[in-house]
C-alpha cells in the first residue's frame, strides 16, 4: 500500500534530520538549518525553540535500540512491537490465539501478558539474525496525546478500578508520589484536592517533569518503545486506520480466516481530537501542552500528527504550572540516564543476560557523518 510506504518514508526523514544516523557535532552544527525543502523544513521547524542541552538530548536518545517489546511469530513470519495504549490488547488477544490459546477470556490481563511472553519467547542473538529478516515487522502508532490520556484514565484516575484490576499497583507506584509531589493543598474547596487519585493536570506535571527513559511502558514514548530509527518497519499500523491496517497485515501472513480481530477502543479518523480529550485538555495551559508536545515531539513529527487542535482545547495562556521547579528555564529533559520502570503488565519480562547480549551485539560504533545502516533485514544498530 501506498500509504505504509509514505508512513516509512518519513520515518527515515525524522530519524535522519533528528541525528539518528549522524554524529553530535554535525546534528548540533545543521541542526536550525532551514533547507527550503517544505517537508524537511516543517521537520526540523521545532529545533529553533530547544535549547542545545534539549538538543543533545533528543539526539541521545535517537540514537538508542531495543526489542523488549518485540513478539516474533516464526511459523507465520510475523513480528509485533507493542505498544501499550495502541490497540495493545486487541492484538495481544490475537497473537494468542494465532498460537493456539484456548478460554483467553478466563485469565486476567497480567496473566495473558504472562502468557504472551510464554508464547513468543524473547530470543537469542542467532535465532533473532535468522528470524527478523523472513518476517513482517509492524508496529500501531497512535496521536500521543490520545494516548497519554488513555493510559492515565486506565491506570491512575480511578484508585477503586485500579485496586480491583491490578492491586493498586499503578496508585502505590505513580499515583500516590504524584499526589504528594504536586497537590497545592489538601484543605481546598475544589473537589479535585479531596480525591485520591492524582488529577489530569497532576498527572501531566509530572510527565512535564520527568525523563522520559523513566516514564512506565503505557505513556512512554513510542520513539523509545519500538526505536524504528533502527528497526524498519514493514508496516507502520495507524489507530485511525486500524481496521484495514490489520486486515492488511493478517492477508498477508494468510491468517485472515484464523484470527478474529475485536477492538476495545477505535478512533474516528473523522475527528480532529476525542470528544473527550476536549474535557481533559481544557483543564491545562497552552504552556503546558506546549512543554508535554517537547516529551513527544519525535512521536509527532514521525507519525504525522497534530499539536494545534489540542493547544486550542486548554486554558488560559497564563501558566499556572503545578510544578515543583519554578525555574521557567528548566529543562524539559533530564540529562541522567535511569532504568525503565517495569510494571505489572510485563513483570514476566525479566530481561536476563540473554537479551543484554543480543541488543549490545546490535549496538553499532558511533557513526561518522556518514549515515549508519538501520535495520533493512533484522539488524539493529545504536550509537550511544
Amino acid at each position: 500500500m501506498v500509504a505504509f510506504q509514505q508512513r516509512k518514508t518519513r520515518i527515515k526523514e525524522v530519524c535522519t534530520a533528528w541525528g539518528a544516523y549522524s554524529t553530535k557535532a554535525k546534528f548540533l552544527k545543521t541542526g536550525r538549518t532551514v533547507t527550503g525543502d517544505k517537508i524537511k523544513d516543517e521537520i526540523v521547524r521545532d529545533k529553533t525553540d530547544l535549547s542545545q542541552s534539549q538538543l543533545e538530548r533528543l539526539w541521545q536518545l535517537n540514537k538508542r535500540s531495543t526489542f523488549h517489546q518485540m513478539f516474533v511469530d516464526q511459523q507465520h513470519g510475523l513480528t509485533w512491537c507493542k505498544v501499550p495504549k495502541a490497540a495493545s490488547t486487541s492484538w495481544l488477544h490475537a497473537f494468542l490465539e494465532i498460537a493456539g490459546v484456548q478460554d483467553i477470556s478466563s485469565k486476567d490481563m497480567a496473566g495473558k501478558h504472562a502468557l504472551l511472553r510464554e508464547r513468543y519467547p524473547l530470543l537469542t542473538t542467532a535465532l533473532l539474525k535468522r528470524t527478523i529478516p523472513t518476517t513482517m515487522k509492524f508496529m500501531v502508532v497512535r496521536h500521543p496525546f490520545e494516548r497519554v490520556l488513555s493510559a492515565y484514565r486506565d491506570k491512575l484516575e480511578d484508585y477503586k478500578r485500579d485496586l480491583k484490576d491490578r492491586g493498586g499497583y499503578y496508585y502505590a507506584i505513580y499515583g500516590k508520589r504524584i499526589v504528594k509531589a504536586y497537590r497545592k493543598s489538601s484543605s481546598s474547596d475544589d473537589h479535585s484536592y479531596t480525591r485520591k487519585e492524582p488529577t489530569f493536570r497532576e498527572f501531566i506535571q509530572y510527565l512535564l517533569d520527568t525523563d522520559v527513559e523513566e516514564y512506565d511502558e503505557h505513556w512512554r514514548p513510542i520513539s523509545l518503545l519500538c526505536t524504528p530509527c533502527h528497526i524498519r518497519y514493514d508496516i507502520i499500523a495507524k489507530m485511525e486506520t486500524l481496521s484495514n491496517d490489520a486486515e492488511f497485515i493478517l492477508y498477508h501472513r494468510g491468517l485472515s480466516s484464523a484470527v478474529h480481530m475485536e477492538w476495545s477502543h477505535k478512533t474516528d479518523q473523522t475527528k480532529r481530537t476525542s470528544d473527550v480529550a476536549k474535557t481533559y485538555f481544557s483543564q491545562l495551559t497552552s504552556s503546558e501542552v506546549k512543554q508535554l508536545y517537547y516529551k513527544y515531539i519525535i512521536d509527532f513529527l514521525m507519525f504525522e500528527y497534530e499539536l494545534e487542535p489540542y493547544m486550542k482545547l486548554t486554558a488560559s495562556p497564563i501558566n499556572n504550572s503545578l510544578s515543583v521547579d519554578e525555574d521557567e528555564e528548566s529543562e524539559y529533559y533530564n540529562e541522567d540516564d535511569n532504568e525503565e520502570e517495569q510494571d505489572e503488565d510485563d513483570v514476566e519480562e525479566v530481561v536476563d543476560a540473554k537479551e543484554n547480549e543480543y541488543e549490545n551485539e546490535y549496538e553499532n560504533q558511533a557513526a561518522e557523518e556518514t549515515g549508519a545502516d538501520t535495520l533493512e533485514n533484522g539488524t539493529a544498530n545504536n550509537d550511544v
